[in-house]
């Protein structure tokens, strides 16, 4: 009979940890392989669809010497790059759902709410900017009257400002007190304004005056606003004719709408799953009812001219529409979208509208934030 002793325990037939070190060394190695083929992979892909790039068969035609060429090849590569896109996407997804931000361009607020970031940016002296602004609206003014028109200024307030609680900081000082700064000084030399302020707070919270998604005001707000303009002409500005044709505005049924602000999002085909809900807008139509008995063939004179910028350009809000009802009579719309307000009004005084339709009252919609954005502060010196 066979007889073992404790002191010599019988071996297990697998190695343990303790009698095979190795194990979680190999274990560790194999990991790090894992990763350093994944990235190899990343590299390789990259390096794949960089010397595929169709770019790299045309060359530029911009000089080599001042950067031009480097500069049109980066832009060239970039837009035919196949990683762009995605890439872009994926940072556009972290961005918005870790850090709750997008690119430059775009603040994010609470509940969907999205804001320019132009609304608080300011020039280093405000100050001078709006003596700028008046200096160049008072000789608009001048030069009008001068060919028997009145010229009544319409400041669109920032959305930040009439959506506060909803916005995500508060307006800095002195883009705060801009919209108070330039009324204030307008009103010092005689120059007719329509305070929008008080007419777009008042819009029911169902049809908010502003856009969640968008820069630009809603249906309703424009409505609200040209209501609000209309009251100044008739009370400052009246002209003959007035409310002497009658305009009904019909609606379009709702449709989802996402607006200029979430193209910084960055999110792509990801937008309707990821992004903020979109505005839902029914876009009006306003149309003229011509009233009983009506020459067809009889000469028309407009005597209202609107000047702005996207904020009456662009037809999803119908203010040119709005302003028609409201102030019955038919207008010249020379708004203009993407180039501020400033340019609008320059080519509608060196246009050919201003002398074969002369106006009696030109309404100029002047955005409150560019007042004392850079690149559009007037230069008084060219004027």
């Amino acid at each position: 009979m066979t007889t073992r002793s404790d002191a010599n325990p019988p071996q297990d037939d697998a190695p343990t940890a303790a009698t095979k070190p190795w194990a979680g060394v190999a274990t560790a190695s194999r990991w790090r392989w894992t990763y350093a083929l994944g990235f190899l992979s990343i590299i390789f892909g990259g390096f794949v669809a960089a010397v595929t790039n169709p770019s790299l068969l045309v060359s530029p035609s911009e000089p080599i010497a001042d950067g031009r060429w480097a500069d049109a090849y980066q832009h060239a590569f970039d837009a035919t790059s196949p990683l762009l896109a995605p890439s872009r996407v994926t940072w556009g997804v972290i961005d918005l759902r870790l850090f709750g931000q997008g690119r430059p361009g775009v603040l994010v607020g609470s509940n969907g709410w999205l804001f320019s970031r132009e609304e608080y940016a300011s020039v280093a002296d405000p100050a001078a900017a709006i003596e700028a602004w008046v200096a160049r609206i008072v000789a608009v003014r001048d030069d009008l009257a001068g060919q028997g028109a009145e010229l009544v200024v319409a400041i669109v307030p920032t959305k930040a400002s009439l959506v506060a609680e909803q916005a995500p900081a508060p307006l800095p000082a002195a883009t705060a007190a801009r919209f108070d700064d330039l009324l204030t000084a307008l009103q010092a030399k005689g120059v007719i304004v329509s305070d929008l302020r008080p007419a777009l707070a008042g819009v029911s919270d169902n049809a908010p005056a502003f856009l969640r998604t968008d820069t630009h005001w809603t249906p309703a707000g424009a409505a609200a606003a040209a209501i609000a303009i209309a009251s100044t002409v008739r009370d400052r500005a009246p002209f003959d004719g007035q409310g002497a044709t009658s305009f009904v505005t019909e609606y379009d049924e709702r449709h989802e709408y996402w607006g200029d602000l979430t193209t910084f999002l960055d999110l792509g085909p990801l937008l309707e799953r990821l992004g903020p809900p979109p505005d839902l807008v029914a876009t009006p139509h306003t149309n003229p009812l011509s009233p009983a008995g009506a020459d067809l063939f009889a000469a028309v004179n407009v005597p209202i001219a609107l000047v702005g910028t996207s904020y009456s350009a662009d037809p999803t809000w119908n203010t040119a529409g709005a302003l028609r009802e409201a102030l019955g009579s038919d207008l010249i719309d020379a708004a203009v979208a993407g180039v501020g307000p400033w340019e609008p009004m320059h080519r509608y005084l060196t246009g050919e509208a201003l002398r074969s339709s002369p106006p009696e009252v030109v309404i100029w919609e002047i955005p409150e934030r560019y007042v004392t954005l850079a690149d559009h502060v007037p230069d008084t010196a060219t004027w």
